[in-house]
């Protein structure tokens, strides 16, 4: 074969890794229940389940002989069963194993498989590409949105929801890509009328449009969210006059009864395969330019985010929404960061099979990649956390690294796109 044919299907096995149709279409909440399944993303260090052996990738399937099937009932099970003065049983499947463990009363010490799919935009497509018939890669559509190749921060925001501020700017890769069509339903834009009013018309504007057989894309402040984030909503109920749905975090469905910012009607229309070779320049070229930009409603995003980042370990607490979960925000940080870097090397290692001619650039943008995942890793590993100014101070010289190391990346990927 030569290198011609070789290019061609390769070209053609990335088409249909990016957009391949099932027989039928999935129930709309697929996703979000098949990523809420109790499966384990990481082990934490110094942790109970370090010292039971649990593994990534392990599946816990039973709790003090109750059956789990989601993270959520995971949780209340250890809730109910802190006062418990005795050894549970647990149960997890390692492959086709079945591994039995005795935990004790309280916190195990993981982070639960969701964690490792961050991108509530990336997710939301994937489950709307399945309700339309099609299989599409998490990590493909994190790197079309700017999920997985930008960190965005807004000073007044929750610590811990500040990735992905700026994903719902770039949907038009989607179109070209997935041959999605995106329709607005509601935008909230500068009004001077009251909240309450907005927030009603908005309700209508996307109860009006379910019952179509479209999805409709929601960005809006869902339950256990802090702050806004994207999600589906799903039906209208008359009952209780409330919009239905589906977000990260939820197995099944949940009552939207925050503020709505905006909302799409998506359609599907079948897309010519994807040239690896244009999306990878696409994603790039959004990297570079999230490198250093900030938005009209307050987002910074790559390197000017690090500066805040840089900044805010400089006060105490280091979340100024939730101050007394400091703590937890700065953790959610980091591991979200850490999943998003995850993702964007796997979808680099995707076009690093498809792009043979680029295998050093792309070999160059992993290790970089890797360097700062390592930082991270060195975070979670180190214990440290945000609490004291000495702390801080610790944190503050990693994350300047980290930056560093995003100022290179933004280098390498102007150089591979004068390649490409």
């Amino acid at each position: 074969m030569n290198r011609y044919s070789v290019t061609l299907a390769l070209v053609a096995l990335v088409a249909v890794l990016a957009c391949q149709k099932q027989e039928t279409g999935a129930a709309l909440g697929t996703t979000y229940q098949r990523i809420a399944r109790p499966a384990i993303w990481r082990v934490l260090p110094r942790t109970q389940a370090e010292s039971l052996g649990l593994e990534p990738g392990d599946l816990i399937v039973s709790y003090n002989g109750e059956p789990v099937k989601t993270t959520g009932e995971l949780v209340q099970l250890q809730f109910r069963s802190v006062a418990s003065q005795e050894k549970l049983p647990m149960t997890v499947l390692r492959g086709e194993a079945e591994v039995k463990v005795e935990a004790t009363p309280g916190v195990l010490g993981v982070l639960p498989n969701a964690e490792r799919y961050p991108g509530a935009l990336a997710v939301a497509i994937k489950d709307i590409l399945g309700y339309y018939g099609v299989v599409a890669d998490y990590d493909w559509l994190a790197a079309l949105t700017g999920e997985s190749f930008a960190f965005t921060a807004r000073r007044e925001g929750c610590r811990g929801a500040w990735p992905d501020g700026l994903a719902g700017d770039y949907v038009e890769g989607l179109t070209e890509y997935y041959g999605l069509t995106f329709r607005t339903v509601f935008a909230v834009g500068d009004s001077a009328r009251p909240p309450a009013e907005v927030q009603s018309e908005a309700s209508a504007a996307v109860q009006g449009k379910l019952g179509r057989g479209k999805p409709v894309l929601v960005y809006a402040v869902w339950p256990g969210s802090n702050g806004y984030t994207w999600g589906i909503a799903a039906r209208y109920n008359p009952g209780d006059s409330a919009v239905y749905g589906y977000t990260v975090g939820s197995a099944g469905e949940v009552r939207l009864c925050g503020p709505i910012a905006e909302a799409y009607e998506v359609s599907f229309r079948a897309a010519a395969g994807a040239d690896p070779a244009d999306m990878l320049t696409t994603v790039l070229s959004q990297a570079l330019e999230l490198g250093q930009t900030s938005s009209d409603t307050g987002w910074q995003s790559g390197i000017a985010a690090y500066d805040l980042w840089i900044q805010s370990l400089d006060t105490i607490p280091f979340c100024p929404v939730c101050p007394d979960s400091g703590r937890e925000c700065f953790d959610r940080l980091v591991w979200t960061l850490l999943a998003n870097k995850e993702s964007a090397n796997r979808f680099l290692k995707d076009m690093r099979e498809a792009l043979p001619d680029q295998i050093d650039l792309l070999d160059r943008v992993i290790a970089e990649n890797e360097a700062t995942i390592g930082k991270l890793q060195g975070i979670v590993q180190s214990g440290i956390r945000v609490g004291t100014k000495q702390s801080q101070e610790k944190l503050a010289r990693t994350v300047n690294a980290i930056q560093l190391d995003e100022t290179n990346l933004l280098g390498l990927y102007d150089e591979l796109i004068g390649e490409l």
